[in-house]
């Protein structure tokens, strides 16, 4: 509805007070008595007496005309004005690519009326690309090509694309229909503005079994492990199995997925192919070597991080060489893990063999910053405590493997040259965390030291992120998504509207009063 205001109120009031004028001008302009003829005196006083008595108000017309001819001049001073509705934002569906086509179907009912109401459809990717109806109805069918289902970089960043959008349609409405996979919220959550309502939906699968490692323990067998993973956690076992001939194919996995055996160059590695994504997982046939380097102020940590291990390593196919030691490492080892556990920085050595495939663990610096969270590891255990958390950001190229209840990165993965570079951004510490006492810590190091995480397994991961993270956004089962209606829209000046019908009444007035006029002449008039 629009709305009607005055500019300029108090001119107006007081230029009300001019309707004192034709109300004078009525009460003194009286119409003057009619002059009859008599012949005596003695009938005047009655007649007179009898007038005053039927008294009536005359040219009341005149006065109500003249009367609004001042009230529309005093509206005109006040500069009446009205506002018109802005017109309703034009809001955005964005469908995330792993939104499986049962349940776009469900949504179809509430999807194509917010459509009706002016909603655009994109896709939560890079970019937003618009869908059409087109692709719209190939969704619905499954009968999308991969390129349109794909994102551009294999595994999306749902909090970056989402921030995007709020930053490219402003005060528009944001409906999110996405899976709540973890592995496709990599990050810091960012804040977002209120106008975001997310619409989870249930992924395509709800379970998923993919290779992590391989192990050569014997010359005549291998050892695969396997994980698999639920909504709630991962769970890895190994499988071991008479060593293969070259090229076999091993039906270790559910089809399409291939498994192939490849003693390629001396060095047996293992092939996995799904649909168009191939990714290779080395046979490894050595002994690993951890190293855990601790100064004094992270003996609490060292401590906790050994127990730890020691019970991953021990379920692993080749039992790694575990050394934990206030001493640095000699630079001749080939070590597998370094777990750096002091103030001091990596020395330069040690940083160029990650480069050459090593993989390198840091935690906390010494400042951080006091916090209360949660780190959910899975469903069945409850969440771990996090009491300070540090103050670094993450790095571009990282990603999140564990995140805690604010959606913050609790331990963040960076790629350098051939190696890995892990960063724990708590400690294991009682003063920092309560990791030591969950249970959950040695499954949760054993897909981490066992095997390097890649991108082709990462997209298989089926753990969900806890809807509690979310928090701060609206969070709703249904897409009724109400438009906001507080902007307004442009504003309009009604004085000249006002002056022009005080002008029309003025001409009202002007033909009355001679109207008036000629009838008080007319019948002032003496009959012959």
């Amino acid at each position: 509805m629009p709305a009607f205001f005055l500019q300029h109120a108090t001119a107006g009031v007081l230029a009300l007070l001019g309707l004192a004028v034709p109300v004078a001008i009525y009460l003194w302009n009286r119409r003057p008595g009619r002059v009859v003829q008599v012949g005596s005196l003695r009938w005047l006083e009655t007649g007179a007496n009898r007038r005053l008595r039927s008294l009536k108000p005359e040219g009341l017309l005149l006065l109500l005309v003249r009367a609004a001819i001042v009230g529309l001049l005093a509206l005109a001073l006040a500069y009446p004005s009205w506002q018109a509705a802005a017109p309703a934002p034009r809001g955005q569906v964005l469908l995330s690519p792993d939104a499986s086509a049962e349940a776009l179907s469900s949504l179809q009912p509430t999807i194509d009326s917010l459509r009706r109401r002016g909603y655009e459809l994109r896709e939560l990717r890079p970019r937003l690309p618009l869908l059409s109806a087109e692709a719209w109805t190939a969704r619905l069918r499954a009968t999308a090509p991969d390129s349109v289902l794909a994102t551009d970089d294999g595994v999306p960043n749902v909090w970056a694309q989402v921030r995007q959008a709020a930053d490219s349609f402003p005060n528009r409405p944001l409906v999110v229909v996405a899976p709540l996979l973890m592995r496709n919220f990599r990050g810091t959550r960012p804040a977002l503005p209120a106008n975001v309502t997310w619409h989870p939906v249930p992924p395509s699968t709800d379970s998923a079994t993919w290779l992590l490692a391989a192990y050569q323990p014997h010359p005549d067998s291998i050892v695969l492990v396997l994980a698999h993973g639920s909504e709630t956690a991962v769970r890895v076992r190994p499988l071991r199995l008479r060593r293969p001939l070259a090229e076999t194919i091993l039906p270790i996995l559910p089809a399409p997925t291939q498994v192939t055996y490849q003693p390629k160059a001396g060095q047996p590695r293992i092939r996995v192919t799904t649909g168009s994504t191939t990714y290779i997982v080395p046979v490894q046939a050595t002994t690993p070597r951890w190293w855990v380097s601790y100064d004094a102020a992270h003996a609490p940590d060292a401590r906790v991080l050994g127990a730890a291990l020691q019970a991953a390593g021990s379920v692993a196919p080749i039992r790694p060489r575990l050394t934990v030691s206030t001493q640095l490492p000699p630079l001749t080892d080939s070590l597998t893990w370094l777990f750096w556990l002091r103030d001091a920085p990596v020395p330069v050595a040690w940083r160029q063999r990650v480069q050459q495939g090593m993989r390198l663990w840091q935690d906390a610096p010494a400042s951080g910053a006091s916090v209360s969270t949660t780190l959910p590891f899975s469903s069945i255990q409850p969440p771990v405590r996090l009491l300070r958390h540090d103050t670094l950001p993450l790095h571009t190229s990282a990603w999140a493997l564990w995140t805690d209840a604010h959606g913050s990165p609790a331990l963040s993965v960076q790629a350098v040259g051939r190696g890995l570079l892990y960063h724990l951004h708590t400690r294991l510490a009682p003063t920092w965390s309560e990791l030591a006492d969950s249970p959950e810590l040695p499954s949760q190091l054993l897909p981490l030291v066992l095997a390097p995480p890649a991108t082709s397994t990462n997209s298989l991961d089926p753990r969900q992120l806890d809807p509690t993270q979310l928090i701060g956004n609206q969070l709703t089962p249904s897409s009724v998504v109400a438009v906001s209606s507080a902007q307004s829209g442009p504003v309009h000046d009604s004085t000249p509207w006002v002056v022009l019908a005080a002008g029309l009444l003025f001409a009202v007035e002007r033909w009355l009063a001679t109207r008036r006029l000629a009838q008080s002449s007319a019948s002032s008039v003496p009959a012959a």
